[in-house]
């Protein structure tokens, strides 16, 4: 039985190859790129207000409504639905980043693509006779397509995914610090 070596991986060359894609799609769309992080932020902040808003809701609102004797939900109904219009803008925000990474993924692709075919054009025929030609299309349609998902799919959540833990663990010092240690200490 033949053993299977795992390949290495270069971070350096994997650094490189990330700010390649990042400056190459950069090229194009700095600002749409900008206002995907502004809405990331945006939709992270929200759900962290949100669950936030959980402590706030218990001891401000309904502790003190239990008690009185004719409760008076106004403030209740204003708590809430301020906090229905920062999920409303959450969701818009996080809509508005799929919708422009969407542009910037195709965009950058269709260059891509361009880019390829005029390389493609300018090879000698001899590299095609050397070279099945549905093998050089597979590996430019699967190559494509994973940049797309990447810059489609991955960087976003990445992005999200750092915003969040960094709020989160912003907001964990926030409400109570020795519990936060607890928490990095069992982490």
């Amino acid at each position: 039985m033949a053993t299977v070596k795992k390949p290495k991986t270069d971070k350096k060359q994997l650094f490189r190859t990330m700010g390649r894609v990042f400056g190459y799609m950069l090229k194009n769309y700095k600002f749409s790129f900008f206002l995907v992080v502004v809405c990331i932020l945006g939709s992270a902040l929200a759900t962290l207000r949100g669950t936030l808003f959980m402590q706030s809701l218990i001891d401000d609102y309904i502790m003190p409504l239990t008690q009185a004797q004719v409760p008076d939900f106004s403030a209740l109904a204003g708590a809430l639905l301020s906090i229905a219009g920062t999920y409303a803008i959450g969701i818009a925000c996080a809509y508005a980043y799929n919708r422009i990474m969407v542009n910037i993924s195709q965009g950058t692709m269709r260059n891509l693509r361009m880019q390829l075919f005029e390389h493609m054009e300018s090879l000698p025929i001899k590299y095609f006779d050397t070279h099945a030609h549905g093998d050089i299309m597979s590996v430019y349609t699967n190559d494509v397509d994973t940049l797309r998902q990447l810059i489609s799919q991955s960087i976003p959540q990445v992005i999200n995914s750092l915003v969040t833990i960094i709020t989160s663990f912003v907001s964990m010092l926030v409400l109570d610090i020795p519990l936060t240690l607890i928490t990095l200490a069992m982490i």
